[in-house]
């Protein structure tokens, strides 16, 4: 490093096949406060019923409580099963049936359990490879002769889209209370997709946390996902439906179609566990969210007439999946807590570690960085929270240099933010477009197709002071670095005596040269941009993805 050290981290040379990971931050909203979210799209399809009139939901109870025997809510037709991992098959029953046994059995792989404490989990001995083949049927015996049967259960990879609404947002939405309705976007390719039968979904929406009975469930991790929650087919009437509250986030579909479409050997299930406007503390466990720096602890958030609390997403959406062997999590989140992103990566690293514990098992995390934004039609700049997305994203590319967290990647997405002619920037259009980038790099991780260096967003693995010049090495150069737009690198400051000054840099091959440094203190890559200008930030790797914008300090 010639010397220099970091401040904030200390940049070592990257090891190309680890993937780690991107920070973002934010600011609490609050109640009454106007945050991203959902509206129903203007286009004279039938309204949803008002919130306050939904029906109320449902939880299999929790151990030591239950009637009867029961299988967990989660376990439903045309579910998917991990491939290459246990297969963990669980529920209740009434004390009564203490010492009884239950057993499973699907596609020749048998296991059993006694029920203790009203509560069972059964570990099927073996695990399966991936497959396709339909009209399997998962069945469980209980006691008393009860037997339950899932048909139609396939074997491959479980993946969670998680994260605020841009995680979330349906195809049965607007953006930002506009009447452009997103989904004529993608109708045509819809359309053609009339059924997929080797993806499968898993809806679960905020919308149902709106009611009474969920107050007391938020307090606590569950055990199993509400009673009307089932797994479907990714077919057009299930990923779209007729109201925001049956339809599915245009980010998960799109992401497990492209990852099936580059790998159709492995089937792919996506699970929605996202809340518009949530800060980071919504979806951390009680365990990390009291781990978590000051700032971002124990934020809450209204949602229509209803509190949130802390950790209250986690405990809803996220602790009933921990028994199952999932792949990976897609994530995007960060415009909530923008505000405190000189804390959000360690909080992040915290997020992420927790939740591999409690899954049991290192998963893939991608990480989707905030798009440019901050300015509304006109070109009228936003302040409050809009100010931090910069920052923001310097905190996630702080998680992925520093080493801390691996098998962590960076999805892409300056040059996908608002452009002349969209409405909401905060919820960029092209979610597909983020979808294929992340589906690359899990399939060159997971898969082996393609390579990382060329499906990757560039990153910085080494940073040297000679001479007079800074030479910053990065991973994921994709052939060498270029430009977007075809001209000069654009984006680059230099921090020298206590300022930071715009800085003259070129591409040469994986680095980046910054030159005519002297004594330099920090260096940073696309400090301002919220506005999708490359004029403003313009590096890429040589297939196109666009750099990863970051910030560091030396000592």
């Amino acid at each position: 490093m010639g010397g220099l050290k970091m401040k904030k981290i200390l940049l070592l040379a990257l090891v190309a096949a680890l993937g780690l990971s991107a920070a973002c931050e934010g600011t609490p909203q609050q109640p009454g406060a106007a945050r991203p979210g959902y509206t129903l799209w203007n286009s004279g399809r039938t309204a949803a019923e008002p919130v306050e009139e939904r029906k109320t939901e449902s939880y299999t109870p929790q151990e030591g409580t239950a009637e009867e025997f029961e299988v967990a809510n989660y376990f439903s037709d045309n579910m998917i099963v991990p491939r290459d991992r246990e297969i963990v098959i669980w529920g209740t029953a009434p004390e009564s049936q203490n010492g009884k046994i239950v057993a499973a059995e699907f596609k020749g792989l048998k296991g059993s359990a006694e029920i203790a404490d009203g509560a069972w989990k059964i570990v099927l001995q073996g695990t399966l490879p991936a497959s396709g083949e339909q009209n399997h049927t998962l069945t469980v015996s209980g006691a008393e002769g009860i037997t339950e049967e899932f048909s139609d259960v396939l074997v491959g990879d479980l993946w969670i889209v998680s994260g605020q609404s841009n995680s979330d947002l349906t195809f049965f939405g607007t953006v930002g209370g506009t009447s452009t309705d997103i989904l004529t976007l993608y109708e045509e390719e819809l359309d053609a997709a009339t059924k997929e039968d080797n993806i499968r979904i898993l809806r679960q929406t905020n919308y149902d946390l709106m009611n009474d009975s969920c107050q007391d469930a938020m307090s606590e991790p569950q055990t199993d996902i509400l009673s009307s929650y089932r797994w479907y087919t990714a077919e057009r009437r299930r990923v779209v439906g007729n109201t925001v509250y049956n339809s599915f986030s245009m980010l998960g579909y799109f992401f497990a179609k492209e990852l099936y479409t580059l790998n159709p050997d492995v089937p792919v299930g996506i699970i929605m566990a996202g809340c518009g406007g949530a800060p980071l503390s919504l979806l951390a466990s009680p365990e990390a969210n009291s781990a978590f720096p000051s700032t971002l602890k124990d934020k809450t958030m209204m949602l229509g007439n209803y509190l949130i609390p802390a950790c209250g997403i986690y405990n809803m959406f996220i602790a009933p999946l921990t028994n199952v062997g999932i792949t990976g999590m897609i994530f995007y989140q960060g415009e909530t807590d923008a505000l405190e992103a000189a804390d959000y990566g360690d909080a992040l690293g915290i997020f992420i570690k927790d939740l591999r514990e409690k899954f049991g098992t290192n998963f893939l995390f991608l990480n989707t960085q905030l798009t440019s934004y901050g300015y509304e039609s006109g070109g009228i700049q936003l302040t409050g929270i809009w100010d931090g997305v910069p920052n923001m994203r310097f905190a996630q590319a702080e998680v992925r240099i520093d080493h801390s967290i691996p098998d962590y990647e960076v999805i892409p997405t300056l040059d996908l933010g608002w452009r002349e002619g969209d409405k909401d920037g905060a919820h960029p259009y092209y979610k597909k477009e983020i979808a294929q980038r992340g589906a690359a790099i899990a399939a060159a991780r997971l898969y082996g197709i393609g390579e990382a260096e060329n499906v990757g967003c560039p990153i910085p693995s080494k940073i040297e002071y000679k001479k007079d010049a800074l030479e910053i090495t990065y991973d994921y150069a994709g052939g060498g670095l270029k430009t977007l737009d075809g001209k000069a690198v654009t984006g680059f400051e230099i921090k020298t005596e206590g300022a930071w000054k715009t800085a003259e840099a070129v591409a040469e091959g994986n680095m980046i040269i910054v030159q005519n440094v002297s004594n330099p203190e920090g260096v940073r890559y696309a400090p301002e941009l919220r506005y999708a200008n490359l004029d403003d930030a313009n590096l890429c790797s040589g297939t196109g993805n666009p750099a990863a914008a970051f910030s560091v300090e030396f000592e």
